[in-house]
């Protein structure tokens, strides 16, 4: 695989200011405090003041967060009425969910050519969107690392941290150093992919609001690729909604991880069916991803299009072919999430999307989904393991991960009367189970048939049902990815796994037990 291409042209340092005329702006560090709806995430609430000229400091309204994580880096988040007094080409949509930010000329200030190709007019610009996190009642930009959206110029002169705003030449400080921690630096170091050699490891990184801090986590056993779910289609028209974050990333290739961003179609099949309809709604797409890669770095791009028509099958596969061969010309990788082979699941060209990307990643799991009407196993052994032949006859063993579930459903059965019963389900990471197991008192017991310990218990006039994943049915399932040769795991999802797990992976995968 080739290493990722960088933006080479980003200052090595680069900190908040704000310019109101020709003022100049200082930052001053007081205590933690919460950002994001009230989320203490380790951020340091910064009020911003101003210097006149007169070495006068005055207060301003404008106050910013900056997150500080373990690594050199620190997101730098500021006031959406910050941004409008800088003359920034960032605005906050009419609706508040996001910021959309422009770029112009992007394929020479990115180094991507193939913009050129995929945008009309010769790409003389594009629009891309931005997380708008919110507090108080304001809405906050990440401006870290975002010099080719916002035009800032981050240098440092002097042992002081300086930057030039847009539509201004002038020189502005940006706190003393020694009141700025050695960790609101931005580094971007250079990072060579580890050898993907079977089998290994990848492990999807659920982000909802806001991305965890994974600075102080150990590197997890087998594990070399982190795919956090960070974008995915906002509108027919090839819009990326953007949950991305440059110091998750810096900690992740700390660890030696690579990263392979996740972009869904948001599960919305009218919206995917208005967009495979059309190229240029697709190469809008295509070029915003790859925009991404840039500003943010990660390695890869994980596409998850899920229900989608089986009769756009066809758009489907050239629409892959098309963000492969872009991708891969800018030294990403590529790898599809595709459900086990059945009747609903036509969509999926198996051999052809097999062809277009490096690797394939089978879904096996939801053998019963949380609506089913009938309790039953996540992923039983059998059904796991005849999802994999069947998707073996149309891709290789060597471009294969097995998706594996760390996770299960407790399920509530009710009679209701004349022999029916009605049937609710509640997903439940391993730590959950062994608690209920625990507070129950229920006897596990071995299911052959399955591959899985069970337990049940009544509780009122319900009867719950869990079939387990524990350390024993993950030893099964990865003796599956070995027999079958296959490239490795794919886990849904980090957080959800005990412990205890890991060195049965660890085992299994490389000694073959």
């Amino acid at each position: 695989m080739k290493p990722v291409k960088r933006v080479k042209d980003l200052a090595p340092y680069f900190f908040l200011a704000a310019a109101i005329s020709l003022f100049t702006v200082v930052i001053v560090m007081p205590s933690f405090t919460a950002y994001g709806d009230g989320q203490a995430i380790g951020a340091k609430l910064v009020p911003i003041e101003r210097i006149v000229s007169q070495g006068r400091v005055n207060r301003t309204p404008y106050f910013a967060y900056i997150a500080v994580s373990g690594g050199d880096m620190a997101d730098i988040w500021v006031p959406a009425e910050l941004l409008s007094d800088m003359k920034c080409p960032v605005k906050l949509s009419s609706d508040k969910s996001h910021f959309t930010g422009r770029i112009e000329n992007p394929s020479e200030k990115l180094g991507l050519p193939v913009l050129k190709t995929l945008l009309p007019n010769k790409a003389p610009a594009i629009d891309i969107d931005f997380r708008a996190l919110s507090d108080d009642g304001k809405f906050y930009f990440n401006i870290s690392g975002m010099e080719p959206v916002t035009g800032i110029t981050g240098t440092l002169t002097n042992a002081r941290r300086v930057i030039v705003p847009p539509k201004s030449g002038d020189i502005l400080v940006v706190g003393r150093p020694e009141q700025m921690p050695e960790k609101a630096k931005i580094r971007v170091p250079d990072f060579t992919p580890s050898d993907l050699a079977s089998p290994f490891s990848l492990i999807w990184e659920h982000v909802e609001d806001l991305n965890p801090d994974i600075s102080s986590e150990n590197a997890l056993p087998t594990v070399k690729i982190v795919s956090p779910t960070w974008f995915a289609l906002r509108d027919t028209e090839g819009a990326v909604s953007n949950k991305a974050d440059r110091t998750y990333i810096a900690d992740a290739h700390a660890k030696g991880y690579g990263v392979w961003a996740l972009v869904s179609n948001g599960f919305n099949r009218n919206r995917t069916k208005t967009f495979l309809s059309k190229e240029s709604f697709q190469k809008q797409f295509i070029a915003r991803m790859l925009v991404y890669s840039k500003l943010y770095g990660f390695d890869g791009i994980n596409i998850d299009f899920e229900n989608v028509a089986n009769d756009d099958a066809g758009k489907l596969t050239a629409f892959v072919r098309k963000l492969a061969g872009a991708a891969r010309e800018n030294g990403l990788a590529v790898t599809i999430d595709l459900p086990v082979p059945s009747s609903w699941s036509n969509a999926y060209d198996r051999k052809a999307l097999a062809e277009a990307v490096d690797y394939v990643i089978v879904m096996a799991y939801d053998e019963h989904w949380g609506s089913s009407p009938r309790a039953g196993s996540t992923a039983s052994l059998p059904w796991t393991q005849q999802g994999m032949t069947r998707t073996l006859n149309d891709v290789p063993a060597e471009k294969l991960l097995m998706g594996v579930p760390f996770y299960t459903r407790e399920w509530a059965e009710t009679k209701t009367g004349r022999g029916k019963v009605s049937v609710r389900a509640r997903t439940m990471a391993m730590p959950s189970v062994d608690a209920r197991l625990a507070e129950t008192g229920a006897a596990l017991q071995w299911q052959s048939d399955k591959g899985q310990n069970y337990f049940q218990y009544v509780s009122a006039d319900k009867t719950y049902k869990i079939w387990v994943e524990d350390e024993r049915s993950m030893a099964l399932r990865m003796s599956v990815i070995k027999n079958f040769k296959l490239a490795g795991a794919a886990f849904w999802r980090k957080g959800f796994e005990k412990p205890e797990i890991w060195p049965v992976i660890e085992r299994a995968l490389m000694s073959g037990e």
